[in-house]
């Protein structure tokens, strides 16, 4: 049975569990909890129990994630429903990860993947393992971003690549400093960093290379009318002829579409000369939009709007192939909005952020960093 499995049997069935309720008053005082997101969590809402037991799949589950540490499970997991949130949790020595089933389902709806509930669960528990629930206290932010780091580390051992380890910051929190909570971006980082150090210990260990075979495409430059065939890699038996080059109307002087040989992106436009001058359309290898505006020299140059993949956008003035504008807009793929001066393709300065809740805020930038 696969891990997202694993985890969407976790999240669908409920803990059942045996009610110790000589020890039950123990539980009236919590001196840790620490949730994955700035919600208030109503703690009337955890149930008061010491001793259950859990279903063979969710055990199973956890105990995936915590061998990825190399520590014991030194905690207990139980699902409280109504408290939309997920999160760690010391009370009277006893350490727990509570969950709402309906808000582990709802991130995974969100999110689009099985991994963004599987990515809450890792970082709850790093909460436990790197000893977070000892102190006194609940969330700040150097706990928060341990906590994701740890997440991030334990994702990639377990098969994930690093946008799904990101899903739920991404689509569940924030670019909000909220003094308990870092900011997403931070936390981003964060999740990218475990990431990246445990594929640096296991080079590996979550690699899955595409089988290379042969199939024919046109040999082509752009603006080559007569194609030559040239092997290149695909997957087995998924052989196809993609024609490149100037493939309609004129591309040289006029309206003209043609396809990038190399990266098989296309572009529909005017032209001049055989280059792409004026407006036109440049879209990704699989037919996306990816610019859409004003070239010259073949270059962005001039107002326009640029796709990224993952979903955001900048819309403003680009200079030589560089977004290059002192009032550009910049679209996070949660609808938040950052209002910021660009130089040579990077964010520079004070930026005003309004993020999709219609809370507003302030970043500082230098060589598209944030300060």
């Amino acid at each position: 049975m696969s891990l997202p499995k694993l985890l969407s049997l976790f999240i669908l069935f409920s803990v059942s569990v045996n009610l110790a309720i000589a020890q039950e008053e123990k539980l009236d005082k919590s001196n840790f909890v620490c949730s994955y997101t700035a919600g208030v969590i109503n703690e009337k809402s955890i149930c008061s129990m010491l001793g259950f037991r859990t279903r063979p799949e969710a055990q199973k589950a956890v105990e995936r994630i915590v061998s990825r540490s190399g520590l014991k499970q030194n905690f207990y997991v139980m699902e409280c429903p109504n408290i939309d949130n997920c999160f760690a949790a010391a009370r009277n020595g006893e350490r727990l990860i509570v969950y709402d089933a309906s808000f582990m389902r709802r991130v995974n709806s969100i999110t689009n993947t099985d991994w963004g509930a599987m990515s809450i669960l890792a970082h709850e528990i790093g909460h436990h393992l790197q000893g977070h629930t000892l102190k006194e206290g609940g969330s700040d932010p150097n706990r928060e971003l341990e906590a994701d780091e740890f997440s991030g580390f334990v994702m990639y051992q377990m098969g994930s690549s690093l946008k799904e380890a990101q899903s739920a910051i991404w689509k569940m929190t924030t670019d909000y400093d909220t003094g308990s909570h870092p900011p997403r971006r931070k936390r981003m980082i964060a999740i990218k960093r475990g990431y990246e150090n445990a594929k640096g210990m296991y080079p590996r260990l979550n690699s899955d290379p595409e089988p290379e075979i042969e199939r024919e495409v046109p040999k082509t430059e752009p603006l080559v009318r007569k194609p030559e065939l040239v092997k290149v890699p695909a997957k087995p038996r998924n052989v196809i002829t993609v024609k490149t080059g100037c493939i309609e109307g004129n591309c040289s002087q006029g309206y003209g579409v043609a396809v990038n040989r190399k990266t098989l992106e296309k572009y529909a436009g005017n032209w001049k000369n055989g280059r792409r001058v004026g407006y036109g359309i440049e879209y990704y290898a699989d037919n996306r939009k990816k610019y859409e505006g004003d070239f010259s020299g073949s270059d962005f140059h001039g107002y326009g709007t640029y796709y990224f993949k993952d979903g955001s956008k900048y819309v403003g003035k680009f200079k030589q192939g560089l977004m290059h504008d002192d009032k550009a807009t910049f679209y996070y793929q949660n609808g938040d909005r950052l209002y910021i001066r660009y130089v040579n393709g990077k964010k520079e300065g004070k930026g005003r952020v309004i993020y999709y809740g219609g809370v507003q805020g302030t970043i500082f930038f230098e060589n598209d960093i944030e300060r």
